[in-house]
Order: C-alpha cells, then structure tokens, then sequence
C-alpha cells in the first residue's frame, strides 16, 4: 500500500471492472491504496487474488477479488447508486457468494 499524493474524496469518479468493462460513476473517500495494475495477480495469506477494478481517471486499484472467487472488495461506496451505471451489482454478486457457501 502506499499513501496517495491527492487522495480520491468526492463524488463522480469512475471505476472500471476489469472483468466486464462496465464503468461506474462512485463515491470515494480514501487516502491509500494498493500498488498494482490492472488484471494484475499477486499471493495473499488467503490464496490468488486478482485486481478487478481501477479508477479511469489515474489508474489507482479500486478493487481486488480472490480468484477462487471467495471474497472480493472495492475501494469505494457502492452503495451510494450514483446513476445508471453505478455499482450496485456489486450486492447481487454478494448475495450469490453467500448463497453459494451455504
């Protein structure tokens, strides 16, 4: 992780997923993030994980997903529904998760 010279605070930032293409207009308001690139994989203590989402304007990563598709997280407020395009898919890809491990 590394501190962000201008941290990514306001409204109207957009985030790409890498696995569909989508962009979606969010709510951000943090000061850090990951070091990586898009697609990029690297280990962690819970096995593969994949970056799966950045934000178009600078490329910081905006999300990750284990790639054994047990967890994944992004670095914004997908709750906030911005728009037409927003985030909001990411619950439903939740719900499937936990639905899955019962």
């Amino acid at each position: 992780t590394y501190k962000m010279v201008f941290g990514h605070r306001g409204i109207n930032i957009p985030v790409i997923d890498h696995a569909t293409g989508r962009v979606a207009i969010t709510a951000q308001n943090h000061g850090f993030a990951l070091e990586g690139e898009a697609r990029q994989s690297f280990d962690t203590p819970f096995g593969p994980a994949v970056i799966s989402h950045s934000c178009a304007n600078d490329g910081v990563v905006e999300g990750v997903k284990l790639t054994g598709g047990q967890a994944f997280s992004v670095q914004y407020h997908p709750e906030a529904a911005a728009g037409p395009h927003d985030a909001e898919y990411l619950f439903d890809q939740f719900v499937d998760l936990m639905e899955g491990r019962r």
